[in-house]
């Protein structure tokens, strides 16, 4: 807090349980939803004064004058309409929608991105998949340099919807954009050298960090409301505008340059979508004490970015050093459909549980935890006993769709989707250190997994080839989960049960669908672990 709301105003998003607490106090909201007593205890505190509203999230008008002005107190009352919109979730049903709407979209999206991977495959050799994971790899870990997480910024600071906060924000953005572009095409020569691979493709991809960079902040408002159904279309139209452009691409062109170019032209297109949000307008703004800020709480989003990224894609910059580039284009199409249901869970985390938890403490919190509770366990149940489900078929699933050069990515994708069950809860909890502000015990946990993946993957590579290095990357991502975990029980914050649940049912049910097919005399999934590239 810049002390602008007073005494009366404690932080960001404290304001958002009010209609929740009123609910509960007059019997609308079951108190088992709440938690019992402790419900009770947060809305007599909230009508004792002890949960205030958050200055920031108020429209124009008197109260809200007020309190930028340094006035009395943040009054219920003052809570503005658009706030009120995003909170019609004041019971459960409310984080459950979003949730529905936000698994929704991205369904579609992940269709779009399934579609292009086919799409991609017939078209375009092995290798030119192979190349493109590199320098996609490549250009991931440029654009993580020096990440000061201006998103988390603007969620997590009470002013971060103030015009001066927004467009200091946007302005050190796009000073990072310019930064990192030059860096990226002052090493490319180099990259170029290491893969063997066209320095004029990583020269034409170091141009994604500026364009990127230059994207309005207005994307990051919707996340600090809440407005999930109207982030998640931006999201949803620019995926759609660059999946055509993409398939068009590589219908005329047939080579490299086709997903080079369309990836620089999906960002581009991201960039240019976000003006066209509401108060998306932004101007240069250097305000030395707003920078400070923003790099003091971004320190650790930055080690937590650069740790997450390394260990993300360490297995793509490692593979392609040791094996063919057409094998790692195999690997490609399997990990790109691996990491959906984990981007999902990741949306998830950033779009819906950070933001409502963030700012909050005590009573607060618990109520918050609590209402979110049955939405989350109705999705993570979902989604680890669907990942098992298709952990044990995958290799169908590539068998029937791909091309037949791709019939490898079948047992890479068994393999890869059983880590991934761990990576949906790991991905979920870590939002849960970072809403209560100890970004430090998520920095941890990731540089924990890379230390991991760093010895594990070249181990496994040693001992069983290329399936043991794929081994090793699922199972660090169980590993990882546990790390997470450890940073749960020092923040005291979980959802142990649902996470054993889900785990429990996920092991049924791969091995019932395992039984199933050695009754039918399929065999298991993994019967092609092997360097060999089928076709």
């Amino acid at each position: 807090m810049d002390g602008a709301c007073g005494a009366g105003c404690s932080g960001a998003g404290r304001g958002r349980f009010l209609g929740m607490a009123r609910a509960a106090w007059r019997g609308a909201v079951p108190a088992r939803v709440f938690g019992g007593a402790a419900a009770q205890r947060a809305s007599r505190a909230l009508f004792a004064g002890h949960l205030e509203c958050d200055c920031n999230r108020h429209g124009a008008g008197a109260d809200a004058a007020a309190a930028r002005d340094g006035g009395n107190d943040c009054r219920a009352r003052s809570l503005n309409k658009r706030a009120g919109a995003a909170w019609v979730s004041d019971q459960p049903s409310g984080f459950l929608a979003k949730f529905v709407w936000t698994a929704g979209t991205f369904l579609v999206s992940a269709g779009l991105k399934f579609g292009l991977n086919i799409v991609l495959s017939y078209l375009l050799a092995p290798e030119i998949l192979g190349v493109m994971v590199v320098v996609n790899a490549i250009r991931l870990g440029v654009e993580l340099l020096t990440d000061m997480g201006i998103e988390q910024n603007i969620i997590h600071h009470a002013d971060g919807l103030n015009p001066e906060f927004r467009d200091s924000a946007w302005t050190l953005q796009l000073l990072r954009g310019v930064l990192l572009s030059l860096v990226f095409a002052a090493a490319s020569p180099l990259f170029a050298d290491v893969y063997h691979i066209d320095v004029r493709i990583f020269l034409l991809v170091s141009l994604s960090p500026v364009i990127g960079g230059a994207h309005s902040t207005a994307i990051f408002v919707l996340v600090k409301h809440l407005e999930v159904q109207r982030r998640n279309g931006f999201e949803l139209a620019a995926e759609a505008l660059a999946f055509a452009v993409q398939v068009a691409l590589a219908l005329w062109l047939r080579s490299v340059w086709a997903p080079a170019i369309g990836l620089v032209a999906a960002v581009a297109i991201r960039t240019a979508l976000s003006y066209l949000l509401p108060d998306a307008r932004q101007q240069l703004r250097f305000d030395g004490a707003i920078f400070g800020r923003i790099i003091d709480f971004g320190k650790w989003i930055a080690l937590t970015s650069l740790v997450m990224y390394a260990a993300t894609n360490i297995d793509r910059l490692y593979l392609g050093k040791v094996a063919p580039l057409a094998l790692l284009g195999v690997y490609g199409i399997a990990r790109a459909i691996a990491e959906l249901p984990t981007t999902l869970a990741r949306r998830m985390s950033y779009q819906i549980i950070f933001p409502a938890l963030a700012g909050t403490a005590g009573e607060a919190r618990a109520a918050g935890m609590a209402m979110m509770a049955s939405s989350r366990m109705i999705f993570v149940i979902g989604t680890c006993l669907a990942l098992a489900a298709a952990s044990a078929a995958a290799d169908g699933l590539i068998a029937l769709i791909y091309d037949p050069r791709y019939l490898s990515a079948g047992w890479m994708l068994s393999v890869l989707l059983l880590g991934g069950i761990f990576a949906v809860l790991a991905n979920l909890n870590e939002a849960l250190l970072l809403s209560v502000g100890r970004p430090a015990l998520s920095s941890a946990a990731n540089l924990a997994r890379l230390a991991t993946l760093a010895a594990a993957m070249p181990t496994g590579f040693a001992l069983a080839g290329f399936g043991g290095a794929v081994a090793a990357v699922a199972a660090t991502e169980a590993l990882h989960y546990g790390y997470i975990t450890i940073g749960l029980m020092f923040a005291r914050l979980a959802f142990w049960r649902q996470d054993a649940l889900a785990l429990l049912g996920a092991a049924a049910v791969f091995i019932g669908v395992i039984a199933l097919r050695m009754w039918f005399g399929l065999g298991d999934p993994f019967g092609g672990i092997g360097w060999k590239v089928t076709g």
